[in-house]
């Protein structure tokens, strides 16, 4: 069984069969980390969830989506 670190929680958003995109159909995994990089996180996630599910993650720096080929984008720092 393959594991992720440093996960704060997980749950699953519901794809819409009504979008145009392929991508926004499937089921999501949204995956909040504790640390590391999200671009990172995001493309082990999606190696573990397959191309069936899309994968949203953060971290307490940055955001990425799968879709966007897990680019990390930036969050400010409060």
């Amino acid at each position: 069984m393959k594991r992720l670190q440093d996960v704060e929680w997980a749950s699953i958003q519901p794809g819409d069969p009504e979008e145009e995109n392929p991508a926004d159909r499937r089921d999501s995994l949204l995956i909040k980390f504790t640390s590391g990089d999200a671009g990172e996180q995001c493309a082990a996630a999606r190696a573990m969830a397959g191309p069936e599910h899309g994968v949203i993650v953060t971290t307490p720096t940055g955001i990425a989506v799968d879709s966007n080929d897990c680019l990390s984008v930036k969050l400010d720092s409060p």
